[in-house]
């Protein structure tokens, strides 16, 4: 396999400084920035069964139950989810 440098992908200059710049806000290198974009492009092909198969695998060899899983799960979605608004009364 060549190896194939950032700048030989034939981008004119300011694509590449945008490239730069969405690297560096994502706290990537430019070539790992460019690397995720194809990832995510090449997935995109494949369906949400496939992409889940591994995860599906692992789970299954683990022994979990259904119940121990979804438990997991709604553990993991409070910890990510902000905290619902508290609703004000309106005065009168």
């Amino acid at each position: 396999m060549s190896t194939l440098s950032f700048r030989d992908i034939g981008l004119p200059a300011a694509q590449l400084r945008a490239v730069e710049n969405k690297a560096k806000h994502a706290g990537q290198t430019a070539l790992q920035y460019v690397r995720s974009l194809v990832k995510r492009d090449l997935l995109s092909d494949r369906t949400f069964a496939e992409i889940l198969r591994p995860i599906r695998n692992d789970v299954r060899k683990s022994g979990l139950t259904e119940r121990e899983l979804g438990a997991i799960v709604a553990r993991a979605r409070r910890a990510t989810r902000p905290a619902p608004a508290k609703k004000r009364k309106a005065k009168q």
